[in-house]
């Protein structure tokens, strides 16, 4: 009987010794905390050791495009919380205020079974009830007199625990259940800068480079850039040709397919430029200037999250106007086709207004 007593000792032992919570970290939320670190902060909020949890809670930490979140399983169901920030900090401690709340609730609850009184005013061990002065039993209240005969509710279902309420949400900028990211939708502002590179206009490849500053929405963007085209040396005869543009763009976009995170745009608007060729190494050098004019039809595909995405664009050019130089004596230097292409990368800043 001894040995027996010791062998159930120890295993109660054991059982008190397991932690109350488990946490698993999915890809992308290693920094977040293990499940020693939250139960530390969540003892250091209660002020003292957590030793007598009534259930055990499970918390999965996930990063996806929307930041972190937090999913928090525990007998009486499941709660979720975000965070758009950064880092998992403000998530942890929202986690850590959400279940200390969760076991100050389960302390708070009152035992599921009482003590019974049958119908002749004995508890179920056959000691009198206590008599209830100045009230009448909580079972009598509201409620028909028995029956004669009529036989006993069972205990199961007269101790029924009352519900749980759910804890709100915590500081640091996680929810509980939020609503739809307020980026969704919102109008943004956007500055890009990358490079990119000409086909036909001055020779059949040069490399250049382009900023832009821009707004849009859920389906639609408009901006303002410039493009300056990498100094090109063309040698034509007994010389060389220097060819410079730069100019300045305003195009308009339209969603076509995918969502806000990820999207194709169907774009259009016009490039305007200044073009530029220096004659050296002739009999008489000149320079010679003119406008250049042309209208894209471009598709892009992008990513605008804030606070950073990217821009990849492939437009045809139709020149309102082709520029083709010519050295007297020599012959024409670069003729350029009826249609012309820009291929375009850029980084993209966002900022939801």
């Amino acid at each position: 009987m001894g040995f027996c007593a010791m062998l159930a000792a120890a295993g109660t032992a054991r059982a008190r010794a397991e932690p109350f919570l488990s946490v698993t970290r999915g890809a992308g939320a290693e920094g977040c905390p293990d499940a020693a670190r939250l139960i530390a902060r969540v003892e250091q909020l209660r002020g003292r050791p957590e030793t007598g949890a009534i259930g055990a809670y499970a918390v999965s930490f996930t990063r996806g495009d929307d930041g972190f979140r937090a999913f928090i399983r525990s007998g009486s169901g499941a709660r979720e919380l975000r965070d758009r920030g950064g880092s998992c900090a403000a998530l942890e401690q929202a986690t850590a205020v959400t279940l200390a709340l969760l076991l100050d609730s389960d302390a708070r609850e009152p035992p599921l079974q009482a003590p019974e009184a049958d119908a002749g005013g004995e508890t179920a061990s056959g000691a009198p009830a206590p008599a209830l002065r100045g009230r009448a039993p909580a079972a009598a209240v509201g409620a028909p007199a028995k029956a004669p005969g009529a036989p006993a509710p069972s205990r199961a279902s007269a101790a029924v625990p009352p519900a749980r309420p759910e804890p709100s949400g915590a500081g640091g900028g996680a929810r509980e259940r939020e609503a739809p990211s307020p980026e969704r939708g919102a109008t943004r502002l956007t500055l890009a800068a990358g490079a990119a590179g000409l086909f036909g206009v001055v020779r059949p490849f040069a490399p250049a480079l382009s900023a832009e500053a821009g707004i849009g929405g859920a389906r639609w963007r408009a901006t303002l850039g410039a493009l300056w085209l990498v100094p090109q040396t063309l040698r034509h005869g007994p010389g060389e040709l220097r060819e410079t543009l730069l100019g300045g763009a305003a195009r308009a976009c339209v969603a076509a397919a995918g969502s806000e995170a990820l999207r194709f745009d169907v774009c259009s608007g016009i490039h305007a430029g200044r073009l530029q060729v220096a004659a050296s190494g002739y009999t008489r050098n000149d320079v010679a200037e003119k406008a250049w004019l042309a209208v894209p039809l471009e598709l892009s595909l992008s990513r605008l999250s804030v606070p950073l995405g990217f821009d990849v664009g492939a437009a045809a050019l139709l020149p309102l106007r082709r520029n083709d130089f010519s050295v007297d004596g020599v012959g024409v230097a670069y003729s350029s086709p009826p249609i012309g292409a820009l291929v375009s990368l850029r980084g993209v800043g966002v900022w939801v207004l």
